[in-house]
């Protein structure tokens, strides 16, 4: 009885999960916008060019180092689980892993890279279990830990529009955050023999990789806070021990929340919990996310498809070890990742409006009717990527061709329409990356064929409304209005993306259309309605 009422629950919460999920999300995004809409997009500009260059190469050396501290979750969680691997392959899955759990969260299978590495090692699934229940119990051993600790030593300011009922004095909760993970230290000091939870076994690991545990955590929550703390503006006016609670209170949010990347919580809790200037810190968290969440995971890519052009070359010559195949099986899911990274870039590129100096380039160089068909087919490349993106990672011909078709239209489109030489430097460095896979792109499937999850349904959702957003709130325009559907010319931006996003949506809706059109759909709905019937 109890398992039986155990399995209805796991079924519930896993139907409900991406639904609350999205309400969370859309939550922060109001949340985000109502703060935001306040400031001009001169405001949130100028903000960004007063972040110095000097700020910005430091916040790129302390994201360096972050991401070694990193290595450390995944070395001490095989010690825990009496597994050991070369350091090499211990540092690729936690940089890979980490890229793209950052990125994707667990709702796009974040975790699933690592299954698919340690599966391919010889790892058990039950092995491959208690090493990602050792990485989460690392953090939060690490986050606990860090913030009872701060909590005491220098208790932060709860500002009360946040409408949590906070003591005066929170020191109290700190001592009690922190005394939770001490006592996860305690038990593994005396605690040696394995106990039984729900019928599964679970051992803790020796003390001295308990207290590793803990010192690695806190090594990564400080050094990523400085991340971002160091491209705040001077005279924010906070210290960085002032600003570090601040930062571990979004980490802790963005994990519980389970939104992909932390779209709009990470932004939501820091900007209602910083003194600094509003207009500054949300600079400061677009540098960010570029510099620690972006970039990473770009870097990912490529070094995927170096070692693919390598592989093939030892191939070639009839050297092939074994460490190649296993890489070679992964290449085609970091490379869909990237390419939905560069499918929500394009689609965030036609939103936002050109600087002056560039719109001057623009006038003088590039034709009008090319803009605007030039804008409208980046727009439409983006969201054809997003879809895309999962074929490629089931490694579909068909998905692959039209992707690269798409990626090539994303590096000449946003230098038509805007000369945004860096977002079509990025979508080259993704369209070579993709190249690298052609070969592993072989199954000759019907694109129409996929059983695409609602979660990643869900995600490209996200990345739509989260661009549409912006626009509305950059530009200020009203849909409703049939004029403006119709003005045309160079400074007529808001017109321009209001036909863009018109195109999207047409698009959009003709994938869905030609989707709920094939098998799977219609099998999966059918499941439904038996699952409702019984």
């Amino acid at each position: 009885m109890l398992n039986t009422f155990l399995m209805a629950l796991k079924r519930l919460l896993r139907a409900l999960g991406p639904v609350i999920v999205g309400c969370i999300f859309l939550g922060a995004v109001y949340l985000l916008y109502r703060e935001v809409s306040k400031y001009s997009l001169a405001d949130i500009r100028m903000s960004l060019a007063q972040i110095s260059t000097g700020s910005i190469v430091l916040s790129v050396l302390l994201a360096v180092l972050n991401y070694l501290i990193l290595i450390g979750y995944d070395w001490l969680a095989l010690k825990a689980i009496h597994k050991s691997l070369p350091l090499s392959r211990v540092s690729l899955v936690s940089f890979v892993g980490q890229a793209v759990s950052y990125n994707f969260g667990a709702l796009l299978g974040g975790s699933t890279v690592r299954f698919r590495f340690y599966s391919s090692w010889g790892f058990s699934p039950m092995d491959i279990v208690r090493l990602v229940l050792m990485l989460a119990i690392t953090f939060w051993v690490g986050a606990l830990g860090l913030v009872g600790a701060i909590f005491m030593i220098a208790p932060p300011e709860i500002p009360p529009e946040l409408g949590m009922h906070m003591p005066l004095d929170i020191r109290p909760l700190g001592a009690i955050l922190f005394l939770i993970a001490v006592s996860y230290l305690i038990v593994c000091k005396f605690i040696h023999k394995p106990i039984h939870i729900f019928g599964k076994e679970f051992a803790f690991p020796p003390f001295k990789i308990a207290v590793a545990q803990a010192l690695v955590a806190g090594a990564d929550l400080v050094a990523a806070g400085a991340c971002l703390y160091v491209l705040l503006p001077p005279d924010a006016n906070v210290t960085f021990i002032q600003f570090l609670p601040t930062y571990l209170m979004a980490m802790v949010a963005v994990v519980l929340t389970h939104v992909p990347g932390g779209a709009g919580v990470l932004e939501v809790v820091i900007l209602h919990l910083t003194t600094a200037s509003p207009q500054a810190v949300f600079a400061a968290l677009l540098c960010f996310r570029v510099i620690y969440y972006l970039l990473p995971l770009l870097l990912a890519a490529v070094i995927f498809a170096v070692y693919e052009v390598r592989l093939q070359t030892m191939q070639a010559s009839g050297v092939l070890h074994d460490a190649g195949r296993w890489m070679r099986a992964f290449a085609p899911t970091v490379m869909a990742f990237a390419m939905f990274v560069a499918g929500a870039l394009l689609c965030f590129s036609v939103v936002l409006p050109m600087s002056p100096e560039r719109f001057e380039m623009v006038k003088e160089w590039i034709p009008l009717g090319v803009v605007e068909m030039a804008n409208m087919a980046t727009g439409a490349a983006g969201v054809m990527l997003l879809f895309l993106a999962f074929g490629v990672q089931h490694r579909q011909r068909a998905a692959f061709r039209l992707a690269v078709a798409m990626l090539c239209v994303g590096v000449l489109g946003p230098l038509l329409h805007s000369l945004s030489w860096f977002v079509s430097l990025l979508i080259l460095l993704v369209l070579l990356s993709v190249l690298s896979i052609r070969r592993k792109c072989c199954r000759p499937s019907s694109l129409w064929r996929l059983h695409i999850t609602f979660r990643w349904l869900f995600a490209i959702a996200s990345v739509l409304v989260c661009a549409a957003g912006l626009g509305v709130l950059i530009h200020h325009f009203d849909p409703s209005d049939p004029v403006l559907w119709m003005r045309s010319g160079y400074a007529e931006d808001s017109s321009r993306l209001l036909r863009t996003l018109g195109v999207e949506v047409l698009v959009l809706f003709g994938l869905i259309v030609g989707y709920a059109r094939t098998a799977p759909l219609r099998k999966r709905w059918k499941a439904v309605r038996r699952f409702r019937k019984k």
